[in-house]
């Protein structure tokens, strides 16, 4: 098994953009006709209150399967320099498109590599019984590296959830950077906002606090396979209850170090989150021999130990009963035939045995007699 280390190091090593011998694609998006596309499909992702639009297309000149996300042109600086910041951390871009019989002039598509894991979500939901805790951490260690190299260049996220976080090749890539742009001044459509990985408190500056409580949620999806509040109508009400400090509960069998960060990840309070850095370091200095069981388990694990400890102090009294009542048995079955003083059953058994003897004595006197 590897060590949290060696996942750390494997995943930074990938995903650090200043090595010198990165092959940095990415510096330059070039525009694409959008012409040299077909089989143009819009993937359905069940999630209309979200206003995600994703399309599956057929690049001809590759002959491959690519994505193609809509973003509106006011983003399109941001996009090439996260891209250019970043590209290890992502989804790799081949450049973006416009479709001229668009209603919008402003709108655009970026031009993606298709994902061979597919989303998180759903690669969650069909992969997690198999999945180790190994795999848990890596996939944590490549969200973290990607979100860090994003924070490095004081730009923010400000849109990470499942749906846009996507598995490539056994990696975790970061997807979707439509609302990425550098700090200060962010502001977060309505439409844009996806319960519950977007901070409750509308209050807030949106900064790289806003992208780590994010994190904390994707990191509870990670160790747990569901949803966050999947029964819940993702409206004003979850909205009120994130932000009074309603949370999912702790997953057994989770490592307590990893619950332990998550749940300052996704704190109300932007103090008491950690920086992207910080999380990444602590994933992988962190002890996953200590789990954390739920407290019917606990309970059921408790009740199973008195009993076990009632079940061995009667059993030791039994044996304890039981080897006192042999040696009673036996003391009262020994006959001392030396001679000595006995009592009870031994005593009235030597008796006999010396009436008895005497009785044979006389019968042998007597049959000698009647013999002269």
């Amino acid at each position: 098994m590897e060590s949290n280390k060696e996942i750390l190091t494997s995943s930074s090593n990938q995903t650090n953009p200043k090595s010198p011998n990165s092959n940095n694609s990415n510096d330059n998006l070039k525009f694409i006709d959008y012409s040299r596309f077909e089989k143009i499909n819009e993937l359905r992702l069940n999630l209309n209150e979200l206003g995600i639009e994703l399309f599956k297309a057929i690049w001809k000149d590759t002959n491959s399967n690519v994505l193609l996300k809509k973003f509106h042109s006011q983003y399109l600086e941001n996009i090439k320099l996260f891209y250019k910041s970043c590209h290890q951390s992502i989804l790799p871009i081949f450049g973006y498109t416009k479709n001229p019989n668009s209603e919008d002039v402003e709108d655009y598509f970026l031009i993606i590599e298709y994902p061979n894991g597919g989303n998180l979500r759903n690669y969650m939901s069909e992969n997690y019984q198999k999945l180790s805790w190994n795999d848990k951490m890596r996939f944590a260690v490549d969200l973290t590296s990607g979100l860090q190299c994003i924070h490095s260049y004081d730009i923010v996220h400000l849109n990470l959830h499942p749906f846009n976080v996507f598995i490539h090749n056994n990696r975790l890539l970061i997807g979707d950077i439509g609302l990425s742009k550098p700090t200060p001044d962010i502001t977060i459509p309505e439409n844009k906002k996806i319960l519950p990985y977007v901070e409750p408190d509308s209050s807030l500056p949106r900064d790289k606090k806003s992208d780590i409580f994010s994190l904390g949620f994707i990191l509870y999806e990670l160790s747990s396979g569901k949803p966050p509040f999947a029964s819940a109508r993702h409206n004003l009400d979850l909205s009120k209850k994130l932000l009074s400090g309603e949370r999912e509960k702790p997953i057994a069998g989770t490592p307590i170090e990893y619950i332990d960060l998550y749940e300052q990840c996704w704190d109300n309070d932007p103090i008491v989150r950690p920086s992207a850095e910080d999380v990444l370091s602590r994933l992988g200095r962190m002890n996953l021999s200590t789990i954390y069981e739920d407290t019917e388990i606990k309970t059921f694990k408790t009740n199973i130990e008195k009993k076990n400890v009632n079940f061995n102090n009667k059993r030791n009294e039994i044996e304890v009963i039981s080897e006192t009542s042999t040696h009673n048995r036996l003391d009262s079955v020994v006959l001392d035939f030396g001679g000595g003083v006995d009592s009870g059953f031994g005593s009235v058994t030597r008796e006999t045995t010396n009436s008895k003897r005497k009785e044979r004595e006389k019968m042998s006197t007597f049959t000698m007699l009647t013999k002269m």
